[in-house]
């Protein structure tokens, strides 16, 4: 496997990180998905993380991510 550069790991991670959290986009505050509530707290935060980023904006974290996957 051939080594990738900074930007393509974050790259990669990013699009992880928004398929994992679209993934759980239906959960419902239900008893017993505690697990699902924490990995979308995860997901957020992570994401969060990444626009810092200087380059998210052009990689598509140009918008509010708690806005878009509310909690």
């Amino acid at each position: 496997m051939r080594k990738k550069s900074a930007e393509e790991v974050l790259e990669l991670l990013m699009r992880h990180l928004i398929v994992g959290i679209e993934e759980l986009f239906d959960y419902k505050n239900i008893e017993g998905e505690e697990f699902q509530y924490g990995e979308r707290v995860a997901y957020t935060e992570c994401l969060e993380c990444l626009q810092q980023w200087t380059n998210a904006d052009r990689h598509g974290l140009d918008f509010d991510i708690e806005k878009r996957y509310p909690l």
